[in-house]
């Protein structure tokens, strides 16, 4: 495994009880529903750290951009004014592919996870140096699986935390 490369997964319990009406009938029609602020969302780290973003956000006022790209903002800066842009997906047949064989290089066995998402992204540095990557992979309506690959020397267990926080909801 790459030293600077770190890997979590992120298991979203949801809380369907509280869904609205037009969530039922987009998850209904076979469209991804979006995660919300009633659902429970934990990270384990590739350490056994567990943590509940709710039970441990700390707001690291991060600079986003107010343009989106897709679900996700097009850039961000970090509090350590490192800046990150999204990736653009390639597109293939007019469907969007992002290929995450880069960062996740050494988890070789999420190729035959990975399911097709608004949630899945990358993100680089001026460089294009991939730093951040989220993708989704086989969930079920009640849980949803992500895993995660980030780069230790940008990112701390905390800015993990608030990052999926602010990306997620």
């Amino acid at each position: 495994m790459s030293a600077s490369i770190k890997y979590a997964d992120i298991t979203i319990m949801r809380n369907l009880q509280k869904d609205n009406i037009y969530n039922a009938l987009i998850g209904f029609i076979g469209y991804e529903n979006t995660i919300n602020d009633k659902d429970i969302i934990i990270i384990t780290f590739e350490d056994g750290t567990i943590s509940n973003i709710k039970d441990e956000y700390i707001d690291k006022k991060y600079n986003f951009s107010i343009s989106k790209c897709g679900h996700y903002p097009t850039y961000f800066e970090t509090d350590q004014k490192k800046t990150l842009i999204y990736k653009k997906p390639s597109i293939k047949n007019n469907f969007k592919k992002v290929k995450f064989s880069e960062i996740f290089k050494d988890y070789t066995s999420y190729r035959n996870k990975l399911v097709s998402s608004m949630y899945n992204v990358i993100y680089q540095d001026i460089n294009e140096n991939e730093k951040l990557a989220i993708f989704k992979f086989k969930s079920n309506k009640d849980t949803l699986k992500f895993k995660l690959a980030y780069h230790g020397d940008y990112f701390d267990k905390s800015d993990i935390i608030y990052l999926i926080n602010q990306m997620l909801q």
